[in-house]
């Protein structure tokens, strides 16, 4: 107990040393969106109200959108976690119900309507007239299911809409919120109830509405799991399930058609061409007391390696020996061998290449070039030709050497 008492103490210590600090307030919002989740972390979502509102809404997005999201295991793509984009939105009501339905209404309503879907039902008044009047006239209808559900569960009258809980336990944040964005921001709010509505209409008009509806919200959440999958992939992310069949591809094709192959393979090509780099954020040097700060309460904060880094000493041998005469004689070619080697780390990490150990970016960097540096004694060994030294290529080696 002692224990606990003092990891919060020290979690609030952090908290009021970053929001105490007007020195510090500019820099905390240039801060890249995955140090902030681990403040976040550090802090606890349910405390972390306060640091909400010192951060951009950009940020906020950001490390939202990689917070509610989780894999249950390793070349399983992620899906919403239901439960914990809801406690995001109590915090930020905590926060304000202003706040709140101005954070919400500068996020992707897809993810917001794919969370309400599962957890409440809308239809509009006049619709409900007609049903109620067919109901009636006709004790057989289904419609009549309809009543008996308003009878037993949370609803609400609003925007000419009567909205009904799915799930109880999170009525209250829900309907706050959408009361919220009436006050605020009735546009959205009426746009995220006409397509909530078709949800409901589907249960509606099957005699086992419920398996209707789950069908449709499976379908939007897939759409919203893509359409952030892009905008990952524009950034360097592998999916797992990208990263897994890479790592099956190499398992299931002989060393030697390995080696002999100069084509491209199909999961790679496809990263590189929805790969922009020119959204690829650069990185800006934190201050010695803002690191002082996140170093005294256990927060990591790693920089990407510098390209003279990552190159090394001209005394390593192998790949880091190569990249470090490149970056001098050709830089346009040394880029394009980094960006190989994110590739090849990314699919590290996201297929936890090192069993139950999550691999941080400059493990997996590494790892990546070590299994590169074991690839290129294979192809030295099988006399296989490598132009340009084709990073992915010797990685396919290495790790099929390796027994995988």
């Amino acid at each position: 107990m002692a224990k606990s008492l003092a990891l919060n103490s020290n979690s609030q210590g952090l908290l009021n040393q970053l929001i105490t600090n007007n020195q510090l307030v500019q820099e905390i919002q240039n801060l890249d969106a995955g140090i902030v989740r681990k403040i976040v972390h550090r802090i606890g979502l349910e405390d972390a109200g306060e640091l909400f509102m010192l951060i951009t809404s950009e940020q906020l997005q950001e490390v939202m959108d990689q917070d509610v999201w989780f894999s249950a295991k390793s070349g399983v793509d992620e899906k919403i976690d239901t439960n914990r984009f809801v406690t995001w939105l109590e915090v930020l009501l905590e926060v304000g119900a202003d706040f709140a339905a101005d954070k919400i209404s500068e996020m992707d309503e897809d993810l917001l309507i794919s969370v309400l879907s599962e957890l409440v039902l809308a239809i509009d008044d006049d619709e409900l007239a007609l049903m109620v009047q067919e109901a009636e006239d006709d004790k057989y209808s289904k419609n009549k299911y309809l009543e008996k559900a308003l009878e037993s569960v949370f609803n609400l009258d609003l925007a000419g809409y009567v909205i009904m809980s799915k799930v109880s336990i999170h009525w209250d944040v829900i309907s706050n919120l959408l009361i919220s964005l009436q006050k605020n921001h009735q546009d959205i709010l009426d746009r995220i109830l006409l397509r909530l509505q078709s949800f409901t209409l589907e249960q509606i008009d099957e005699h086992d509405g419920l398996y209707e509806l789950l069908t449709e919200s499976e379908k939007l959440e897939g759409d919203v799991s893509h359409k952030r999958l892009e905008r990952r992939e524009e950034e360097g992310y592998v999916a797992s399930s990208s990263a897994a069949a890479f790592l099956k591809l190499i398992a299931q094709t002989p060393l030697e058609d390995l080696a002999r192959s100069d084509e491209q393979d199909h999961i790679s090509k496809m990263y590189f061409r929805n790969l922009k780099l020119g959204k690829v954020k650069k990185y800006k040097p934190l201050s010695s007391e803002l690191l002082e700060i996140l170093k005294a309460h256990g927060v990591r904060v790693e920089p990407p390696l510098k390209t003279k880094q990552l190159a090394g000493p001209q005394k390593k041998p192998g790949i880091h020996s190569y990249l470090s005469g490149l970056r001098d004689a050709h830089e346009e070619l040394f880029q394009k061998k980094l960006s190989e080697l994110n590739f090849l780390a990314n699919v590290l990490i996201t297929s936890r290449a090192n069993g139950k150990k999550s691999l941080r970016p400059v493990e997996a960097m590494e790892m990546a070039i070590q299994i590169c540096d074991e690839g290129l004694q294979v192809s030295r060994r099988l006399k296989a030709d490598v132009p340009e030294i084709e990073l992915i290529k010797l990685f396919k080696l290495g790790w099929k050497s390796r027994g995988h």
